[in-house]
């Protein structure tokens, strides 16, 4: 640096009084791992992996977990799902059985874990109705099995089927604040290496209507969680998806099939009264595919502006959730506990939660056995008698940076910067409740970034006189950095690292 020349500083401003989404949580799915390492696991190495997930004080503090109700493939469909960490058992496996409460008692044991630390929204999600109520006997469909491979008029034995399990877990004194009864129903599901299910808009429909039927005469106070569509294009009305793509409709998955519509669910869901009524004026959406932008395939930018503009079409006070992803396709081959993985993650959060309004962000498997992206930690344990042992990546971190901080009940605010697009990338939140203020900063470029952080808005709530700054980089993983000091104008001015995600988090002041 040339002496006498200070650096350059960009000035950030967040105005508390320009408010947008409610944050509902942070969250991950126990599919498929937590079984065999709930049941195999040494207590002190399933208490590690439970902290770093859960625990606000040893690792990133989730304030969601998706609880995945299997359909029963471990006992059926060894042969077509080869790999036992993509099968599941159910609790009931026959129409006249009786349930088996003992069944995914490694899952049990860390949905107990995250209820005893604190996590506060519980989904139980499907992929799969029981075996025994799909056409052809096994937990994922085939060609034969036309739209859907639920058996015809079973929506009420399915129906049926999770209420039991939803109040078995109440009496027991784990109350599931969601559930979702379809996952991904846009895919065909044909011969996959997992359970899962496709349905049309007609089935779907049939099936939501009849689970919120005996919802409401349940007791119960669990609300539905849906479509869970597997991409962000698949929600769009088709002209919003032309729009963006040049193609008439969206036509991947099950749509190619000539079985129904797979699409269009923003439109299916919001726009019809009895199912917007079903789900509470929320949809959930998975993000795959959507964490890109390239020349004229803006999927950071405009495709999230596109979902926002076609939601509020059919409810401008419907919530989004973006319930589900990890990095996929070839992008996704390799294991990558570095900071590429980690800012490409961190990128995704930041556009779905400024970009998206999304009120929740959910990643996929939180531990994973595979060569992917798609763990938050990773294992080598695949059989009793490995190691067990627990390989933290750097996109758990990145994640905790937000769920750590950004806590249920926090509203995002205007953040503003000078310097647009030189890879700063920064959001903001406040918590009434906790009297907190929280910015997250995405640093995806190569050099460091000084700025200054005016608060305006405040005057009701407090000024702002220090703020704690978290790092996650190559080196640091969440680590605590320097405190940052309000200067004489009420500033709050610091470097942000290359490469990295920085959180500030701070109370105000009486």
């Amino acid at each position: 640096m040339t002496v006498g020349i200070k650096p350059h500083v960009s000035k950030v401003l967040i105005d508390a009084a320009v408010q947008y989404q409610t944050i509902d949580n942070f969250g991950a799915s126990d599919a498929w791992s937590m079984d065999p390492i709930g049941k195999h696991w040494t207590e002190d190495n399933k208490t590690r992996v439970a902290d770093l997930l859960f625990s606000r004080e040893r690792g990133i503090g989730l304030s969601a977990w998706r609880f995945n109700i299997g359909a029963g493939s471990e006992e059926t469909d060894r042969e077509i799902i080869r790999n036992p960490w993509r099968r599941a058992e159910a609790f009931k496996m026959s129409a006249d059985g009786e349930y088996d409460w003992s069944k995914q008692a490694g899952q049990q044991w860390f949905l107990r874990a995250a209820k005893e630390r604190g996590v506060n929204t519980l989904i139980a999600f499907v992929n799969s109705p029981p075996v025994w109520m799909t056409k052809n006997g096994h937990a994922q469909p085939d060609p034969s099995v036309g739209s859907t491979n639920l058996k015809p008029g079973y929506e009420p034995a399915f129906a049926t089927f999770l209420v039991d399990v939803l109040k078995h877990f109440y009496q027991e004194g784990i109350e599931f604040q969601f559930v979702s009864p379809i996952n991904e129903p846009t895919w065909d599901w044909n011969n996959s290496g997992q359970e899962g299910n496709r349905y049309n808009n007609d089935d779907l429909k049939r099936v939501l209507l009849e689970v919120y039927r005996q919802l409401q005469t349940s007791g119960l106070k669990t609300k539905i969680s849906a479509a869970d569509g597997v991409e962000i294009t698949s929600l769009l009305d088709d002209d919003l998806y032309e729009t963006f793509s040049g193609e008439r409709q969206y036509s991947s998955g099950a749509n190619k099939l000539g079985t129904g519509e797979y699409r269009e669910y923003i439109k299916c869901m919001l726009g019809d009264p009895e199912l917007k009524e079903a789900i509470g004026h929320k949809i959930a959406s998975h993000s795959y595919w959507s964490d890109y932008d390239k020349p004229g395939d803006d999927r950071l930018g405009t495709l999230r502006e596109l979902l926002v503009a076609n939601i509020a079409r059919y409810d401008s006070d419907a919530v989004y959730w973006m319930s589900e992803y990890c990095i996929l396709g070839a992008d996704g081959h390799g294991r990558d506990f570095g900071m590429d993985a980690a800012l490409r993650v961190a990128r995704a959060i930041h556009f779905d939660l400024a970009a998206a309004n999304a009120a929740a962000w959910q990643w996929w498997t939180a531990v994973s056995k595979e060569d992917y992206k798609d763990g938050l930690i990773y294992t080598d344990f695949k059989k009793p008698g490995d190691e067990q042992n627990i390989l933290p990546s750097k996109i758990l971190w990145a994640l905790g940076n937000y769920s750590k901080f950004v806590r249920p009940g926090a509203v995002r605010v205007s953040l503003a910067e000078s310097d647009e697009g030189v890879g700063l990338m920064g959001s903001a939140y406040i918590h009434e409740g906790d009297r907190t203020i929280t910015a997250v900063f995405v640093n995806d470029s190569d050099a460091d970034r000084r700025i200054s952080v005016s608060l305006q808005g405040m005057h009701m709530r407090g000024s702002v006189s220090v703020m704690q700054s978290y790092l996650t980089s190559e080196e640091q993983d969440l680590s605590r950095g320097e405190d940052i000091r309000a200067q004489a104008d009420g500033a709050l001015e610091g470097i942000i690292p290359a490469r990295s995600v920085v959180t500030w988090y701070g109370q105000w002041d009486e």
